[in-house]
């Protein structure tokens, strides 16, 4: 407020966006983030933020005016009538409201505008929409005083027809740039039209602004109540907040507009299973699927992406249903292209320089990042590489800016068609293709299903195979998948480096503090994975150890903003551990979350979809992770981290040994505190988490299996020691 109040207004805005991303219902920081907005005359951008602060603490009367002048400065004066006489029934009175009250009544009327964005309305599907309204006349059919005519609002629709029709040609075009601004400008000429919020908000959550994207969905929906894909893109994008129930409400009235309309379907799967509802995820999005029409192989099989994802999170299914499934989605997918792979032109010289693509969306401050920077930091600076990034997503933030030093070439691809990127691929002759995204959210699979690289490999994204024929190698450890064990479980030919990439620990994170057990005098146990893992069979496991040491203590942190805190606790209750001995955490930031590890003895790992980056976070703050290593892919995960820091005695064989194991550690404090000193310089000082070390054995196998294919001989599995390997000369500046 300072800054803004002193003229600072680009150093103001971040900061009140930063508020509203950690609570989104701040009253003060959607008021002051209004004003801003009307500061910089942009009214109608402000409307949205204002009107949250106001249904968040009506009591407020500088609430009120700020919201009321909005309104007036967008020329919706109707609207401002209405919130007007709503702000007297709630007391609202004295010399600034009077004197609003006398500019309101000189102010030119906006007929149609009624109900458009006031409290009392905001989520009123039934409001009627600008078109629907007569339009206003004066006395024998004069257009009333400050009122548009007939003609005057013919014009004015069709310029915004022309505008829209413009806005929409650009997304066509993939110039999002321009047609965000283009929806800027449509919002702010007519800001009663709700087609420019819908692409204003669908735009602004793709640059990341996750709060204005939000507030402009939030009225595209409100200013078009009978459009389906508005209350889907709303619902989604709820859903990316964790506000699931109210996720769930807006996607709820999608299908009561459009019942065949397949999204609404797949993000509710979506917003099921990030809740741990895996039936109710399971058929929504299989009534997605069976919504798409026949023709639309790529938007079937991307549901079918988010059903593998889904599956993958179920207690339920072992490991040779999950893996028939995957082989089911990558035939589907590859069926109608696999006659048409092309006939690789590449020069087969086993010793030259190599073009090595990575495909993926998550190239920015994402947990792929992290294990995958120290890599390219260091094979950046192999000669015999030449790097290549296709870049599926218009985030740019500073690790993306840092992750584009490391390439020779970057290509953007967000909007090529899966066609026109494998050509592009097959264009820039990539010998070899990563990919590393598997079946997660904007993955490219149906390029890859095209083979346009002689050599495919998945890597990272996502624990198991992609189906796919047409991906020659997975890159695993032996202790994630140990060999001889999975092999007939992925379509690929598994090779296996000393360690699996790499993870790059939280500069700033606080010292290892003493194990708190030995001051309690009991074990707190912790978990920070995502609630979607926290299913039956997961609060089932934990409970079991709980009940069977009953003086313990947990902590569930990272957990979402809603009301599903008090349900989770009835879980656990249900399961026999009282909700005294339960404190839940909402999502924090890194510097807190990475804190609250100094209450925490011991981290419990979920299954079936074990734990990975908070796994790594509890190691670098000297807390050992309980895991249970499963016979799928997705719960070995836990395992294989804890099996690369040489902690075999935290990883349990079945729910009975890990009560056991759980028990065993509570009863050895001296010796759990010894892990927690020694934890975090164990880390730094192994080999196997030494990115040199891990790209070197990259570039030994990627070499191995370029031979492989200048000889004309298939893919094969093998193992990378590290002793093989060799470090270049230097690593990228």
């Amino acid at each position: 407020m300072q800054l803004q109040v002193a003229g600072r207004i680009d150093q103001a805005e971040p900061l009140y966006r930063r508020i509203l991303e950690a609570q989104p219902r701040h009253a003060a920081a959607n008021h002051c983030l209004g004003m801003l907005h009307v500061q910089l005359k942009r009214p109608a951008t402000a409307v949205p933020y204002l009107l949250a602060a106001l249904e968040e603490s009506p009591q407020i009367p500088d609430y009120w005016l700020g919201y009321l002048e909005a309104l007036l400065l967008a020329g919706r004066t109707d609207e401002a009538a209405e919130a007007l006489a709503l702000g007297r029934q709630h007391g609202l009175a004295g010399a600034g409201v009077e004197d609003f009250a006398a500019r309101l009544q000189r102010a030119p009327q906006t007929p149609g505008a009624a109900h458009a964005a006031s409290p009392a309305a905001r989520t009123d599907s039934s409001a009627a929409s600008p078109s629907s309204l007569p339009p206003a006349v004066g006395p024998r059919g004069a257009p009333a005083p400050g009122n548009p005519s007939r003609a005057e609002r013919r014009r004015e629709n069709r310029s915004a027809a022309q505008q829209e029709g413009a806005m929409l040609n650009l997304l066509k075009q993939t110039r999002f740039a321009e047609a965000l601004a283009a929806a800027r400008t449509l919002t702010q000429r007519f800001p009663d039209r709700g087609l420019g919020w819908k692409v204003l908000g669908a735009l602004l959550w793709e640059e990341g602004a996750r709060e204005e994207s939000l507030a402009a969905m939030q009225t595209s929906a409100r200013l078009l109540p009978q459009d389906a894909e508005a209350h889907r893109n709303l619902g989604a994008t709820l859903i990316n907040m964790e506000r699931f129930e109210d996720a769930e409400r807006c996607l709820r009235r999608s299908l009561e507009l459009d019942p065949d309309f397949a999204a609404p379907h797949e993000s509710l799967g979506n917003a099921y299973q990030l809740q741990g509802r895996y039936a109710e995820a399971e058929a929504s999005v299989r009534n997605a699927i069976a919504l798409k029409s026949d023709d639309a192989v790529s938007g079937r099989s991307l549901v079918y992406s988010s059903l593998l994802f889904m599956l993958s999170h179920n207690p339920e299914l072992d490991a040779d249903t999950l893996f028939a499934e995957h082989c089911r989605v990558g035939a589907l997918i590859e069926a109608p292209r696999r006659a048409l792979w092309p006939a690789h032109g590449n020069d087969r010289d086993p010793q030259r320089r190599l073009k090595v693509g990575l495909v993926s969306a998550d190239l920015f401050n994402h947990a792929v990042a992290s294990f995958i920077e120290p890599v390219l930091a260091n094979l950046c600076a192999y000669a015999g590489l030449e790097l290549h990034a296709y870049y599926n997503n218009t985030v740019n933030d500073a690790v993306n800016q840092r992750l584009r030093g490391f390439f020779q070439h970057w290509h953007p691809i967000v909007g090529l068609s899966d066609a026109r990127l494998a050509q592009e691929i097959l264009q820039d002759g990539i010998d070899i293709l990563f990919d590393l995204s598997g079946h997660t959210t904007l993955n490219r699979l149906h390029a890859f299903a095209r083979k346009p690289a002689p050599i495919q490999i998945s890597w990272i994204g996502y624990p198991g195979t992609t189906g796919l024929r047409a991906m020659d190698y997975y890159l695993a450890d032996r202790h994630f998948l140990p060999p001889g064990q999975f092999d007939r479980h992925f379509t690929e030919k598994l090779v296996y480096l000393p360690t699996g990439a790499p993870f790059q620990p939280y500069e700033s994170a606080p010292p290892v503090g003493p194990l708190p057990a030995l001051e309690r005098g009991h074990i707190t146990f912790g978990s920070f994975n995502r609630i979607g893992k926290i299913n039956p069979a997961t609060i089932d496991l934990w409970s079991r150890l709980l009940v069977a040491l009953p003086q313990t203590k947990m902590i569930l942190g990272g957990l979402p903003p809603d009301s599903r805190h008090e349900a989770l606790i009835e879980r656990f209750a249900r399961a026999g551990v009282a909700r005294e001995r339960l404190t839940l955490h909402p999502r924090s930031g890194m510097a807190e979350y990475l804190a609250l590890h100094h209450q925490v003895d011991i981290c419990l790992d979920t299954v079936p979809y074990s734990g990975g980056t908070t796994t790594y976070h509890a190691f670098w703050m000297g807390v050992p992770t309980l895991t249970v290593a499963g016979t799928t892919p997705a719960s070995r995960q836990g395992a294989a981290i804890v099996g690369q820091i040489g902690l075999d005695e935290f990883i349990a064989t079945s729910p009975a040994d890990f009560v056991a194991k759980g028990i065993h550690w509570s009863g050895n404090l001296a010796a759990l505190a010894q892990v927690r000193a020694s934890l975090r310089m164990k880390w730094q000082q192994s080999r196997t988490r030494d990115p040199t070390a891990v790209a070197a054995a990259l570039e030994h196998a990627l070499r191995r299996m370029w031979r492989r294919w200048c000889a004309g001989l298939p893919p094969e599995s093998f193992e990378i020691d590290a002793m093989q390997t060799s470090n270049p000369a230097a690593a990228c500046a």
